[in-house]
């Protein structure tokens, strides 16, 4: 018996209360004591041990709310029967299999609560309870529903998630008052026309199914609101679309339903070492003519393949077709290209020999930039010629591998079998054939039949409006699925670039590889000076030449560079095969503290790791080589070196406090590796029982030791003990792992010494910036809540988030005055918790730069942080604990994507034209989102 539960009761008893709550107090028997209680309205008894209800339970005949949720009763106890006002009850997750018969005189239910049972069926009997209005019944192992459903005419909602659903039952059309359906996490494949019979339905719900297209009669739902689709294969509406929320589903709904045409076109890809014939390949495809002396390509050719469809009369599927040159130089550029949307033709010439062709090498790049694309090996020069390699091999290595096939470009030997397989693998890509809107075509060909080379993205807006396309969703999604399909480039998202719309995308790509081309820029190591540019892009204006600029930055092709006057950009696939000496500056580095860790690839993409050295160019000391760099910030230097023969990647970081350092690089290597979602990484870090020891722990095992926790792990070489925390100093989670951490976990990762400021703050806005979804991060995170001195009134004051030098803004800029304090300590309490653990170990880095002494920006950090520890523990224990079921505020904790918008909610009552106090967002190159002051934003900006 709980004395917990004794007291409760008497309370009850004592004040004559009408409701008790008895719930997760381990009770296996109710106190008779309870027996008295006669009046009580509602009764929790949820999340006891309880197995049955005693026969006195019946003496509480006023009950109108029962909860027995979370109980092993195992069945509904027959006792409730007698309470005859009964009207909400909760028998969620008590093992009940069946509910019995003589519920059904339990005619006052109007809420019945029986989820995460084991119920196979809702019997007939249900139709009796004519007064339901909910019914809960998500969780068990229904197949349908009986046709009684339909006699509950009072019934407004009803959830079945999670069940064994392949269609919504056909009685819950006749409920015409319904106005919440739930059916998520089953397995239906369509939802019929007759939710139109449900006109009041204002949320319908249907996360996690298996429906690809929606019925037009959902835009005649005039009080729907909510719309659920996540997580289903959606084609029609595209779920890009969906996503876009109600309203924009509806206006695509009511657009298709005016007239739509099959979008037949897709993208293939013919990929392949030089020399191997695949501009011969593509000309043999459309029926060109074949030429012995083919000059080699450059950069990208884009032609257009029509064929028919292979099962579709009079349909003929157009495939845009993307050669690629094969040389080295390029190899950098295709990652850009290649999508999941896609058929690959990876060609290789039977002369030379499948090793030459490095096969393994194409299907790995493939395989990682694009693992779901179905690929086809293409074997040329065949005539009269057997092709033998180990195919079998390949296709137990590499799954996507559907077919190889050999042709002749000359002879056009297998080109017609070529053109069979090409059309049937075509017709199966997860797009082809997709239902577009009639107004959508004609938005496309406003473009597609466009003559200029670019135009502005409000240009391409008023185009597709005068064809009919309105919804600015729906608009974005036709410039997106354009630009996936080859047809234009707009980087939509990047704001060097997102002012201008491309047409021609082979356009562009000339003028790019004309600069990878050039000898002038090999000779001077990978420089490309103002003069050279001019003579490479001459005939296009200084916009659009600065846009192509932002294109080859964006792509990490090159970076533009402060050096002689003449200086434009270092084009990294251009730099020196052979480093510049460097070795003496990194060896006077050697007894510093030192991080190192070795990444481990399945293969070495293209590009790596040029593109890092162009992502870290901020950190450059213009002693960098087509295959490493050698970096510094402030006091630390790092070496980064690749080794394409071993497939890997070493980052060493030296200096007196080199974890910041190291955090930065790491997550920038980490982001140009995530560039390819299916490449394997593996990050080894070397053992430090001896300077001179080899062995290599893998950094997932010994973070899974760390958390059991086990501090050391033994050398297998010297058979010594090492300690695991000192081999993770500094090293962060990559960026794949952090996103399952939560912000209870910093406290495990902040080193708390005040030398390693940088490294806590990136820590801590690392992790927040995972909370919020990387890219949607809404507003500035850092801040300060005190009491202003002698005054009785309170400040919020907001931050530099520059990792690092965290400084309050100068007054009044980002000063905002606050009438309840302890409202923002009760919803952010352990968000400012968190900002004072890493606040208070600030060092005073960033005086110099704001124009101020350091003493002085000590003391305002000092201030801020005594006075707003001095408020949050001041605040009532009520104040910071006591989050009610169905409070607005979701949480107390700022850990998910939907504390942040409440932060952003209650920010935006302060500031609502969001200036910030004058902070900029801004995205570093490794993807960490801050709020700058203009000062310390001016190290990001190109």
């Amino acid at each position: 018996m709980s004395d917990e539960a004794l007291r409760r009761i008497e309370e009850a008893r004592r004040t004559g209360a009408r409701e008790l709550n008895l719930g997760g107090l381990g009770l296996r028997t109710l106190p008779p004591e309870l027996a008295a209680l006669t009046d009580l309205a509602e009764l929790d008894l949820s999340g006891n041990k309880l197995t049955e209800l005693p026969a006195w339970f019946s003496t509480l005949k006023h009950l109108s709310t029962l909860g027995l949720g979370n109980n092993s009763l195992g069945e509904v106890p027959k006792v409730i029967l007698n309470l005859e006002g009964l009207e909400i009850l909760n028998i969620s997750a008590c093992d009940v299999v069946a509910l019995p018969t003589w519920l059904a005189e339990s005619t006052t239910l109007r809420v019945l609560n029986a989820v995460y049972n084991g119920l196979v069926e809702i019997p007939e009997w249900i139709g009796h309870l004519t007064d339901l209005v909910f019914l809960h019944i998500s969780g068990n192992r229904l197949h349908t529903l009986p046709g009684s459903i339909s006699n509950l005419t009072k019934l407004r909602g009803i959830t079945l998630d999670n069940n064994r659903l392949t269609a919504v039952p056909e009685s819950i059309w006749h409920v015409r008052g319904l106005r919440h359906l739930s059916i998520s996490r089953n397995y239906m494949t369509t939802l019929p026309e007759d939710i139109a019979n449900l006109p009041e339905l204002t949320s319908l719900i249907l996360r996690g199914n298996r429906i690809r297209s929606l019925p037009d009669a959902i835009a005649d739902l005039p009080e729907l609101t909510q719309l659920g689709l996540e997580g289903n294969p959606l084609v029609s509406p595209p779920p890009e679309v969906a996503t876009g929320g109600s309203q924009s589903v509806i206006t695509f709904l009511k657009a298709r339903r005016d007239g739509v045409v099959p979008l037949w076109m897709s993208k293939l890809l013919i990929v392949g070492e030089g020399g191997v014939g695949k501009t011969s390949l593509l000309k043999a495809l459309t029926d060109a003519e074949y030429n012995p002396d083919e000059a080699s390509t450059h950069g990208i050719n884009i032609e257009h393949l029509t064929l028919p469809h292979p099962k579709r009369r009079k349909v003929d599927m157009r495939l845009n077709v993307w050669d690629f040159g094969g040389q080295e130089i390029y190899h950098a550029t295709h990652q850009f290209f290649l999508t999941n949307r896609s058929l690959f033709l990876l060609v290789w010439n039977s002369r030379h020999g499948w090793e030459q062709g490095r096969l393994r090498y194409w299907l790995d790049i493939i395989s990682a930039r694009a693992p779901e694309s179905p690929i086809m090996l293409v074997v040329t020069h065949a005539e009269d010629r057997p092709v033998d390699f180990p195919i079998e091999d390949l296709k137990r290595e590499y799954p996507r591998i559907i077919i190889s096939t050999a042709v002749d470009n000359r002879t056009r030997q297998g080109i017609d079998r070529l053109h069979e397989i090409i059309a049937m693998e075509a017709a199966n890509l997860p797009l082809m054939g997709a239902e577009w809107p009639t107004t959508w075509f004609r938005a496309a060909e406003a473009l597609w039949g466009s003559k200029e080379n670019r135009i502005t993205p409000d240009e391409m807006w008023q185009r597709m409006s005068d064809a009919g396309v309105t919804d600015p969703v729906q608009q974005r999604y036709i410039a997106k699925a354009l630009h996936e399909l080859g047809d234009i480039l707009y980087y939509s998202e990047d704001p060097e670039l997102c002012d201008t719309v491309i047409l021609q995308p082979e356009w562009v790509n000339g003028y790019i590889s004309k600069v990878l081309d050039s000898d002038e820029v090999e000779a001077e190591h990978g420089l490309l000076t103002r003069k050279h540019l001019r003579e490479l892009w001459h005939g296009i204006d200084r916009g659009t030449s600065d846009h192509f600029l932002g294109m080859m930055d964006k792509y990490d092709l090159s970076y533009r560079v402060d050096g002689r006057p003449d200086d434009v950009s270092l084009v990294v696939e251009r730099l020196s095969w052979n480093p510049p000496p460097y070795q003496d500056t990194w060896n006077s580095m050697a007894g510093q503290q030192e991080i190192r860790v070795l990444y481990r690839l399945n293969t070495m993409p293209p590009g790596i790791p040029t593109w890092f050295i162009a992502r870290s160019h901020r950190f450059s000391i213009s002693t960098h080589w087509r295959t490493g760099a050698l970096l510094k910030h402030g006091d630390q230097h790092a070496l980064v070196r690749a080794d394409a023969h071993r497939k890997t990647v070493e980052l060493t970081v030296r200096g007196p406090s080199p974890a910041a350092f190291f955090s930065i690089l790491d997550d920038g290597l980490n982001r140009t590796l995530e560039r390819f979602p299916g490449l394997e990484i593996r990050r080894e870090v070397p053992c430090r029982c001896d300077p001179e020891c080899t062995e290599l722990f893998n950094y997932d095992n010994l973070s899974k030791r760390l958390a059991k926790p086990k501090y050391t792990i033994e050398c297998h070489r010297s058979g010594e003990d090492v300690d695991i925390r000192g081999l993770l100093l500094g090293l962060a989670p990559s960026n794949r792992d952090v996103a399952a951490m939560s912000l209870e976990q910093i406290d495990q990762r902040l080193i708390r010494l005040e030398h390693n400021t940088e490294y806590n703050q990136r820590m801590l806005l690392r992790l927040w910036t995972v909370a919020q979804t990387q890219q949607e991060t809404r507003c500035p995170s850092v801040f300060a809540l005190v009491q202003t001195k002698g005054k009785r009134r309170f400040e919020l004051r907001l931050y530099c988030e520059e990792p690092g030098a965290w400084h309050r803004l100068p007054e009044p800029e980002g000063c905002y005055p606050i009438k309840q304090p302890y409202k923002w300590v009760r919803k952010f309490g352990p968000h400012m918790e968190k900002i004072l653990t890493v606040l208070k170990h600030t060092a005073p880095l960033a005086g110099p730069v704001l124009g101020i002494t350091v003493d002085q920006l000590s003391q305002q950090l000092k201030a801020d942080c005594d006075l707003m520890k001095e408020l949050v523990n001041r605040a009532p224990d009520s104040l910071r604990t006591d989050v009610h079921e169905g409070d607005a505020t979701p949480a107390i904790r700022a850990e998910h994507d939907a504390d942040f918008r409440a932060l952003e909610a209650m920010l935006l009552e302060l500031d609502k034209k969001r200036h910030w106090g004058g902070l900029s967002r801004t995205t570093t190159p490794e993807g960490l989102t801050l709020y700058l002051c203009a000062d310390h934003r001016k190290a990001y900006l190109p």
